[in-house]
């Protein structure tokens, strides 16, 4: 355990407050009936409001009754909006307002002893989702705050609650993209395991032959050097790897096992041997059908990389030979498939270097309990998907979930790729596994069917926390 300091929490989720923007009428009747009263009470005062460009000079009028000044940049952009509120020709309140993705988030609300009187503080907020409602963004986040007077007054003004982490525990949970834990290690194998694992094989695979690998990886490369032996990747030929986003990330568990035999490239050409389809994240290429009949017309074979995906529809259906990764969809140490060719031990052993005997029995036994849910383990996958899209909003899916899509992880967008850096660097000091989505300027968030709401409120308060800061507010 750490050291004593001063006591600061803020290191378990509370619940923060967004203020729908897309509904006025919705709003008001769901906002707390106090919440309602101050408004109209301040509608009576005779206060008026006006937007202000935040000048110097109003920035400087602001601070002059601001209790936290340093929440008010030095200079204004335009994601800043500024509210000021007279009574009787003096300024006596304000509320700043910064954009950040889809929302608006409550920076600054400043008020007078005589405006608190008036509840001319409420009447700002009010007024900024007058002036929002039904534009470009989602909701107002009103804040999270873990000093109980606040607090209540930020609840008042909720429409949808969303959960705040700001600083790491001192005893944090593990939580990874793929669902292999401590406790899955210690489940005991269903009586035969080995023949229960493999009669799911069968009608899983449909019958094709199929290859047991210690992992998807090594499948890769097993299957493009047996392609290079049988001559169908010649001294000249490529790999051509095409992506459901086609953006330049491609894994490099992908790229370093194919350039052990030939090179790749993400174009098409007169040298493509070989097409390498990703379901990016068990989100199925929309060009299959494309994809098979280029690859009939010039003779040469379709590989889908399914390692994420396992129960997608329409994933792995479509080319000559087929990977899986066991560690992405079961919560398992280790395995991958090759589906469309049996190799022996002992072919991977003399002509491959990945074969493993006992690694395949040990994963088979530690598959068995956890095989044969695939409708299950989807249903709560796509559950969770659907928490983080109900936090985030739709606008930040990188993809949007199709009914029968298995979800490897939620992609959100934001901002760059210097925010996606910064994101994925403070979410890991939870001990999160949190990946960089390179040149999507977006973030993988864990979706697998072993994580429960609390795990993802942990997630997402981290993230959340993130996007606090870049709105002007330190996390401590």
């Amino acid at each position: 355990m750490p050291p004593f300091t001063p006591y600061i929490s803020k290191d378990f989720p509370i619940r923060g407050s967004f203020l729908r923007l897309d509904d006025k009428e919705k709003a008001w009747g769901a906002i707390d009936g106090r919440m309602r009263t101050a408004v109209r009470k301040a509608q009576q005062s005779g206060a008026i409001i006006k937007k202000v460009a935040g000048t110097k000079d109003e920035l400087d009028a602001l601070r002059a009754f601001c209790l936290n000044p340093n929440d008010i940049p030095t200079v204004m952009t335009d994601r800043y909006h500024l509210y000021f509120a007279y009574l009787n020709n003096e300024l006596v309140a304000a509320i700043l307002v910064v954009a950040i993705n889809n929302k608006l988030f409550m920076l600054c609300h400043a008020s007078t002893p005589a405006a608190k009187h008036e509840n001319i503080p409420s009447l700002l907020i009010w007024h900024v989702v007058e002036d929002w409602t039904g534009k470009q963004y989602r909701v107002l986040d009103i804040g999270a705050s873990y000093r109980a007077t606040l607090q209540s007054f930020f609840t008042g003004w909720r429409t949808q609650e969303y959960p705040m982490l700001m600083r790491p525990p001192a005893l944090h949970p593990t939580l990874m993209l793929t669902p292999f834990d401590t406790q899955s290690f210690g489940v005991s194998p269903v009586p035969n395991a080995e023949n229960v694992v493999r009669a799911e094989m069968e009608k899983k695979f449909g019958g094709k032959p199929y290859t047991f690998l210690p992992r998807a990886m090594y499948g890769i490369y097993t299957l493009i050097k047996y392609l290079k032996n049988k001559g169908k990747v010649g001294d000249d030929g490529e790999v051509w790897i095409t992506t459901t986003s086609e953006s330049p990330y491609v894994s490099s568990c992908v790229t370093s096992a194919i350039e052990q035999i030939c090179p790749w490239s993400r174009t098409l050409s007169d040298k493509t041997a070989v097409i390498f389809v990703i379901h990016d994240f068990g989100f199925v290429h929309p060009k299959l059908q494309e994809i098979r009949k280029i690859a009939d017309e010039r003779g040469i074979p379709v590989i889908e990389d399914c390692a994420y995906g396992w129960s997608t529809e329409g994933a792995g259906e479509t080319g000559d030979y087929v990977i899986y990764s066991l560690t992405k969809e079961f919560p398992v140490q280790f395995g991958g498939f090759i589906v469309g060719k049996h190799f022996t031990h002992e072919e991977l052993w003399n002509e491959y270097q990945t074969s493993d005997a006992n690694k395949e029995s040990f994963t088979l036994a530690q598959l068995s309990p956890w095989i044969g849910h695939d409708a299950e383990n989807r249903a709560k996958r796509q559950e969770n998907w659907r928490y983080y899209e109900s936090i985030f909003g739709a606008d930040r899916c990188v993809f949007p979930l199709a009914e029968k899509t298995d979800p490897g992880a939620f992609l959100l967008k934001v901002e760059n790729e210097e925010r996606m850096q910064e994101s994925v660097t403070f979410v890991s000091r939870f001990d999160i596994e949190c990946g960089n989505f390179w040149k999507n300027s977006a973030i993988m968030l864990p979706v697998h069917q072993r994580l429960e709401r609390m795990h993802l409120e942990y997630i997402a308060g981290a993230v959340l926390a993130t996007e606090r800061e870049w709105c002007g507010v330190p996390r401590d």
